[in-house]
């Protein structure tokens, strides 16, 4: 088998509802989420499918960006490979394209999605999964509010079936909001809390200790992310473990920030670190080896992104240990790119169980909301 024609599909999606998280405001307001859709041809005419959604500031790599590098650096060199030849697929895109991952993982995902296809059996299954897995239960996200308004929204979560919520703080929008919303939905419900950089270390670990009462799981990022040195300040002085996120870019960022003790929880996302699902693969089993408590979380996504990340999960088993936060439509996004989306129910996800991704894309919402399809071959 060998690829002979790549399609790079940027599709704009309008918001259902808008994310205020801290340092950056109500996220997005009045612009659409941004996507990439990869679609690999082969000469057998199997095809797979591949998404990144890139998140500016939150993440790297623009739309834009992804783009230039796909149509003048990886598709050409990779015309003619063998889609299973992940390794030297990989060896090409990291000499023509260093760092880069979100960029890469398109293409990765969509080679899994061919091999799945070619062989006629889920990506989970080639990941050491069985034949029927377990639905996974899913963490609710709530943007920064209020005290009484994320507590109503996470008792409404709780209705709903979740058993795990991740809350947005930022300064003066920390402690209160925290009480608030763990009287609201009780000591058994997991709560987990996201900072988006939000902190000085010394503020950091002030604030941390004080909501450490709640039984908090984990704290997401807390200081900027650039200074490794004030994430492991911040690790070494508090009970509860750090999360990096927006510091994570590569499987170098991982090894450092273990070795500095500047991360409790490894966060993967299917575009990075590192990126792709072959690289998640990677990095799990490193973090098994390491006894570190890792997790699969999105950036708000598409169904194909979200159908790679729930293979994962369902393939890797008990290398990922804690509970996923995933999520897109419909509680983002009004319409998706996939013609069944990833059932995300009361509280729980479950990965399609078709061939490859176990997908079908919706062609009438690629061509409402794409921006045009740019061919290599």
């Amino acid at each position: 088998m060998k690829i002979t024609k790549i399609e790079v599909i940027p599709i704009n999606l309008p918001k259902k509802k808008v994310l205020a998280i801290s340092r950056y405001g109500r996220l997005g307001e009045g612009t659409p989420f941004e996507f990439i859709l990869t679609r690999i041809h082969t000469d057998e005419g199997i095809t797979g499918v591949g998404e990144c959604p890139p998140l500016p500031p939150l993440s790297p790599e623009s739309q834009g960006v992804i783009i230039e590098m796909i149509r003048r650096w990886i598709a050409p060199n990779l015309l003619g490979m063998d889609p299973f030849d992940l390794e030297g697929i990989w060896e090409k895109m990291d000499y023509w394209a260093p760092t880069y991952p979100m960029t890469k993982s398109t293409m990765d995902i969509a080679l899994w999605d061919i091999m799945g296809r070619s062989l006629n059996v889920p990506v989970y299954k080639l990941l050491g999964g069985g034949s029927n897995p377990k639905k996974m239960p899913n963490v609710a996200l709530i943007g920064i509010d209020t005290p009484e308004k994320v507590a109503d929204v996470g008792k409404h979560y709780i209705k709903e079936g979740y058993t795990g919520i991740r809350l947005k703080i930022g300064p003066k929008r920390d402690f209160d909001c925290v009480e608030a919303l763990r009287q609201a939905i009780g000591e058994e419900i997991t709560l987990r809390v996201d900072c988006n950089q939000a902190y000085s270390a010394s503020d950091a670990v002030k604030m941390i200790r004080e909501i450490e009462q709640f039984d908090i799981e984990l704290v997401e990022q807390p200081t900027i992310w650039w200074d490794f040195a004030s994430l492991a300040k911040v690790a070494g002085s508090v009970d509860t473990p750090i999360m990096p996120h927006e510091s994570l870019f590569s499987m170098a960022d991982v090894k450092t920030l273990f070795d500095m003790g500047a991360i409790g929880v490894l966060g993967l996302k299917t575009y990075r670190p590192a990126g792709g699902i072959t690289n998640a693969k990677k990095l799990l089993d490193m973090a098994r080896v390491m006894n570190l408590p890792t997790l699969m979380h999105d950036d708000l996504e598409m169904g194909v992104s979200l159908s790679a990340a729930s293979h994962i999960i369902a393939g890797c088993g008990k290398a990922v240990t804690q509970k996923c936060e995933l999520s897109g439509y419909p509680e983002w996004i009004n319409e998706d790119v996939i013609k069944e989306p990833v059932k995300l129910d009361n509280g729980y996800i479950e990965p399609p169980k078709g061939p490859g991704l176990g997908f079908e894309l919706n062609e009438e919402v690629i061509k409402k909301y794409s921006k045009g399809i740019m061919t290599i071959s």
